[in-house]
């Protein structure tokens, strides 16, 4: 196999790049004009909140306007009507409010309240407010001036129209202002500062997030509520307008499997005006992105509208010989055929290529070394490593009003993936030295679909009020592999732990050719029906009952070989009882069971031939119960959630470590408490944190009795996180922010002897509010893992060392 160049690659690049260039060039010179005098413009609007009317100005102009929103309150605006600059409007605005506009430093503008009149004799204690600003720009759910609190929720599998407050599910939401603020280019930062996700595999590892919900590992998301399978390749922040996480039970939302939760990744959406963002980004060492999101309406009437996405990312990062490119362009359209028919069409093509580090593994008996003794900053593998995955993606959703009763809903997914890769391994010896085999692996064709179709039909039964849904739900994927699919070479026999040893890259032989096959496939459909019943306004109730059947086909060693295939059903119930005794408080008690696909034998497992590679278990059925609450107290929204968990074992026994068997054996057991708080906690400071205490354990295990009572590999029981931002009174325009997040210790092995320790890690940053031509300017610092803490963050891998991000955004 030929493999070309990174260079020779990035077929999209020259058309990211273009794009984003294009897009930024093609702001009507009306608005580029606005940037200097801004000398006039027609305004005719009626009175109306303040908080609107100020926006309205602001946007259209391209001011930069900070407001306070406890200043604002509920003030009204005065009518705006007129041939104005954009500062005449705003003061017409204000007429009567009892605030007045102030121009700062850098052409920021921001309110503060006029002198109350008072008596002559009392003029010594007359006092003039301070200016108190806080980002207005895009103020609404998840803003950061609303602590990133979101009160709108997707559509949660046939559930739709809740408010995330009266979901009886836990579910955290991370929108797009915090995705920006945090700087997270990859899901990997969001996972580390919520408190209920615990990391357990980089994304740069394969380009493939691994995550732990409830205790148990996912690699597996959904896009705009549809969901993929198997791998998280060409998973994207970019053009994300919010990560819904849910942790817990979800077959009977989102189709069989999905035990521990589901992170639904939610596309941006066409806005209502002209909306351009241009950012230049640093991410260490050599390596620079640049990304623009451009978005507005394309008819006169808005009744069309797009969202376009365009992403460049090229240059050794912070650690030695470690490239990371990307390049990755995205579109999503909006059609209101009618005013009750939307259509919604969403596409993206990705490709990223990252260097590799190794998978490390320990010699039978032998200690792991401690962290502290490898720099990760240095490339253990080898500068020839890569891994290299492009992505092509399209979606699709139909939202049909019939009637004020009925309403249609329907979502596609289609998402191909090509993936290849060469590794260099690591083995630990007993010696301290380190012995290194290489693999490389030809390109794997990868093919998911999914979609699904939902009927609503509201009605009552005298003082009773139901919704109820009928739906489908198909998950189907495909790989495709080559007969020579890959070749293996030692690379490296005792070589030092103390740095880093580079060889050249070995001779492959022939690598790729020969006939190609369909390696594995399944499909898991599901067919459920279910009723939102409203008693009153504070008792009501979710049940439903889904019939899940999986179906799978997998032929292994080559082409003749004959296909393992299953097929099983079966029928799973839901129950959900909501009590809410104050509009701000809702309790809720929940049911759920779930078939979930049996795992498959992998061809190696600890660097040793597994016995039964290519194997599949028998599916199998798990259950939870769960009580909960959530709260909104001030800007606070409070969750809690006591929870329990019930699933069949599935793990390699390793009795003789040089020939691993999967099995399925015994009953893993996940009993804990999740604490959650987002909000504004005074008018300055903003908080995100929480906690996660579980006990996870094996039972009833007949195979290998001596697992019984153990922890399941790679599971912490503890995690606590806390995430804050602060605004510098007086200096309003910067804010200044940090986290700390601990995750206890968890294990590498099934008898929970290879140990890997607790770790802290400490973030901080700051950003600042500024102006260029007019333009609003956000200038972003932030430093991940500040002490440079060294740890393992899975049984394989090392954790990624401090990390310092830089950008500059601008919206026009």
């Amino acid at each position: 196999m030929h493999r070309q160049p990174p260079h020779c690659r990035a077929t999209l690049r020259p058309a990211a790049l273009a794009l984003i260039l294009a897009l930024s060039a093609a702001a009507p010179a009306t608005v580029l004009a606005q940037a200097g005098a801004a000398s006039s413009r027609d305004y005719d609007l009626p009175a109306a909140p303040l908080a609107t009317t100020l926006n309205t100005i602001s946007r259209g102009a391209g001011l930069a306007l900070t407001v306070d929103s406890a200043l604002v309150g509920q003030r009204q605006a005065a009518a705006v009507r007129g041939r104005l600059s954009p500062q005449q409007a705003l003061r017409a605005a204000l007429a009567g409010s009892g605030l007045e506009l102030v121009e700062g430093a850098a052409g920021v503008y921001t309110l503060r309240a006029l002198p109350t009149p008072v008596p002559a004799s009392a003029a010594s204690r007359e006092t003039t407010l301070a200016p108190v600003t806080v980002s207005a720009e895009r103020a609404g759910d998840g803003s950061a001036e609303l602590g990133y609190v979101t009160k709108t929720l997707s559509a949660v599998g046939p559930w739709e129209g809740r408010e995330l407050q009266d979901t009886p599910y836990a579910i955290s939401v991370v929108p797009a202002e915090l995705i920006e603020n945090i700087q997270a280019i990859s899901p990997d930062q969001i996972f580390k500062m919520n408190p209920t996700t615990q990391l357990s595999w980089p994304t740069l590892q394969n380009d493939n997030p691994y995550v732990y919900l409830r205790g148990f590992q996912s690699s597996t998301s959904a896009r705009n509520g549809l969901p993929r399978d198997v791998y998280g390749h060409g998973t994207s922040t970019e053009d994300v307008e919010r990560v819904e996480i849910l942790t817990g039970l979800s077959g009977f939302l989102y189709g069989a499997g999905n035990v521990g939760g589901l992170i639904n990744y939610v596309s941006k959406r066409p806005t209502k005006e002209r909306y351009n963002s241009v950012t230049l980004g640093y991410t260490g060492g050599e390596n620079f992105y640049l990304h623009g999101d451009f978005g507005g309406p394309i008819d006169a009437d808005g009744r069309f509208g797009y969202r376009i996405n365009a992403v460049t990312q090229d240059g050794e990062t912070g650690v030695d010989h470690y490239k990371v490119h990307k390049d990755f362009l995205s579109a999503a359209f909006d059609w209101h055929l009618t005013d009750d028919l939307l259509l919604q069409v969403d596409a993206s093509r990705r490709e990223f290529r990252s260097s590799r580090q190794p998978y490390w593994y320990m010699a039978s008996g032998v200690a792991r070394p401690s962290a502290r003794s490898l720099d990760p900053t240095e490339l253990w593998s080898q500068p020839w490593a890569y891994s290299d995955v492009d992505s092509n993606r399209f979606g699709a959703n139909l939202s049909w009003k019939l009637s004020k009763r009925l309403a249609l809903r329907a979502g596609y997914l289609n998402q191909y993936d090509v993936r290849e890769y060469a590794a260099a391994d690591n083995t630990v010896q007993a010696n301290g030295t380190y012995n290194q085999s290489s693999t490389l692996i030809a390109p794997q064709e990868q093919k998911t679909k999914a979609y699904n179709a939902f009927v609503d039909f509201s009605f009552a039964t005298g003082p009773v009020q139901h919704k109820l849904t009928a739906g489908y739900i198909s998950t189907s994927w495909r790989r495709y592999d080559y007969v020579l699919n890959g070749a293996t070479a030692t690379t490296l026999n005792g070589a030092s732990l103390d740095s880093p040893t580079h060889v050249p890259e070995p001779a492959w032989g022939v690598v790729g050719k020969g006939q190609k096959w369909e390696r594995l496939a399944y499909r898991k459909t599901s067919v459920m029906v279910g009723d939102d019943i409203a008693f009153n306004d504070q008792w009501s109730l979710l049940a439903g009952v889904n019939r899940a059947t999986v179906d799978n086909d997998m032929t292994w060693a080559s082409p003749s070989a004959t296909p393992t295939h299953y097929r099983k059903s079966a029928t799973t119930p839901t129950l959900s009882l909501i009590y809410k005794p104050q509009d701000y408080l809702t309790t809720y008690v929940s049911y759920m069971e779930s078939l979930e696909p049996g795992g498959a034998a992998s061809d190696t497992y600890g660097g040793y031939a597994v016995t039964n590679a290519g194997a599949v278990l028998d599916p199998l059925v798990s259950e939870q119960v769960e009580l909960g609450a959530k709260a909104t107290l001030g800007g606070m929204l409070l969750t809690g959630a006591l929870f329990q968990i019930d699933k069949s074992l599935q793990y390699y026994d390793v009795s003789d470590p040089t020939r691993p068997t999967y099995v399925q054996s015994g009953r893993q057991v996940h009993t804990g408490l999740e604490l959650t708080a987002t909000g504004n906690l005074t008018r300055n400071l903003t908080l995100i944190g929480g906690l996660t205490l579980m006990e996870a354990r094996v039972r009833k295990n007949k195979q290998s009795p001596a697992l019984e009572g153990k922890r399941p590999v790679g599971v912490s029981e503890q995690m606590a996180k806390i995430y804050a931002e602060y605004r510098i009174p007086g200096f309003e325009a910067i804010t200044v922010n940090g986290g700390i997040s601990y995750t206890g210790k968890f294990y590498g092995d099934n008898a929970n002897t290879d140990k890997m320790p607790a770790y802290t890690l400490l973030d901080a940053g700051v950003r600042y509010l500024t102006a260029m031509a007019g333009y609003p300017l956000t200038l972003r610092l932030n430093v991940n893992n500040l002490t440079d803490k060294r740890y393992w963050v899975n049984q394989y891998y090392l954790g990624d060392p401090r990390t310092v991000s830089l950008s500059a955004n601008l919206k026009f």
